[in-house]
């Protein structure tokens, strides 16, 4: 079983909309609460895998949102 290459990726190419949205829709695991929103995003992407990481703005922790690539097709 291979492992995948992580490629890190421009979070600040996305359109300033959607850079809003995914700091601010966010779930802490460490707080245990939604949408507390996150700073220093970093985003990440594999083949079948891509994510936001950043701090959580209330305790600081890592915080990851994964994200899922829609077909606009459908």
């Amino acid at each position: 079983m291979s492992e995948e290459t992580v490629v890190s990726r421009d979070f600040y190419a996305r359109s300033l909309e959607e850079q809003q949205d995914f700091l601010t829709q966010t779930w802490c695991n460490q707080c245990q609460e939604i949408d507390l929103g996150m700073k220093n995003p970093q985003e990440f992407s594999t083949e079948s895998r891509l994510w936001i990481e950043g701090d959580c703005l209330k305790c600081g922790t890592k915080t990851i949102t994964e994200l899922v690539e829609e077909d606009e097709d459908e």
